[in-house]
């Protein structure tokens, strides 16, 4: 599997070198050469995985096993999705009945927040490489309140001496809780900086940096890397409990894995998870409507 850039698809990397770059030259995004197929088989034989496992099937298919062995992505989804999280039977993503509707419950992560589940198993594989290629890494992520704490707490638990992030934040715009959560980790490898301006403002500054041309130092061997959405390993990760949930849906309401169909509502802010959704509906996976729902950060709206 190759990535290719959206905005010139000459541009060609592996996946570690698309997840490690964040941008692609030029400022496009990096997505998947293709999308594999998933059958009615598939999703039938899925059922019955835990979410780690099921992580672990999907991503098989984006992780080539000569950039991550099985055993070790294995490893990394089981410490990614169960470590710290606190849903009852170990489920990680409950599926709950509310009135007519069910609710993926994206909240058992260790920051309370569904970035757990896409920022976890990312900065695991970045901590997996920057040990492989014994170099430093440096993560550079923008934060209006939930990204930052599930990046900072990610990066404190994989305990890799060579593995850094700064997060920014802007002043005054996020919670006490959420600030706190940033402020009171304690590790040296994690610094927190709080900037005046809107919620958006660091976007260009950081954007230039890893789009520079030689955005490395010390011979190479200290890199820089975003971590925001516009990372493919951020959608990659979403997509996961995209198709959690519509097996979890067909279950309860006695529908037909791989033929019944279920629409999605999704709270949207930069669209990450309504592009891992996206990705798993294009795949086969049986998704209906999806509706993007949004608050006063309403980007998409306007778009």
């Amino acid at each position: 599997m190759r990535y290719l850039s959206t905005r010139d698809k000459s541009i060609s990397r592996t996946f570690e070198e698309a997840l490690f770059a964040g941008y692609a030259p030029g400022g496009g995004l990096f997505v998947p050469q293709h999308l594999p197929d998933v059958t009615r088989l598939d999703l039938e034989a899925w059922t019955s995985l835990s979410f780690p496992e099921l992580a672990f099937v999907v991503l098989c298919n984006f992780i080539p096993s000569d950039e991550v062995s099985s055993d070790d992505l294995r490893s990394i989804c089981q410490r990614s999705f169960y470590d710290g999280f606190d849903a009852a039977g170990g489920s990680v993503v409950p599926v709950v009945k509310v009135g007519s509707l069910y609710v993926s419950e994206l909240f058992h992560g260790p920051t309370f927040c569904f970035k757990d589940l896409g920022m976890r198993a990312v900065i695991n594989l970045l901590s997996h490489f920057t040990t492989k290629r014994r170099r430093q890494t440096t993560l550079l992520v923008a934060t209006t309140g939930d990204t930052g704490p599930a990046a900072a707490q990610a990066v404190c638990d994989t305990k890799n001496p060579n593995l850094r992030i700064v997060v920014h934040f802007p002043l005054g715009q996020i919670s006490n809780f959420q600030r706190k959560q940033l402020t009171t980790l304690q590790s040296p490898n994690i610094k927190i900086v709080s900037f005046e301006g809107g919620g958006d403002d660091m976007d260009r500054p950081i954007k230039d940096i890893l789009t520079d041309p030689h955005p490395s130092d010390e011979g190479g061997n200290h890199v820089y890397c975003g971590v925001n959405s516009y990372n493919i390993g951020r959608p990659l990760m979403q997509m996961i409990h995209a198709i959690w949930t519509y097996l979890r849906v067909v279950e309860q309401v006695n529908g037909t894995i791989g033929v019944t169909v279920v629409d999605f509502i999704l709270p949207t802010g930069a669209m990450g998870n309504m592009t891992g959704t996206y990705m798993a509906k294009k795949m086969g996976v049986p998704i209906g409507m999806m509706c993007a729902g949004v608050n006063i950060n309403d980007i998409t709206h306007r778009v």
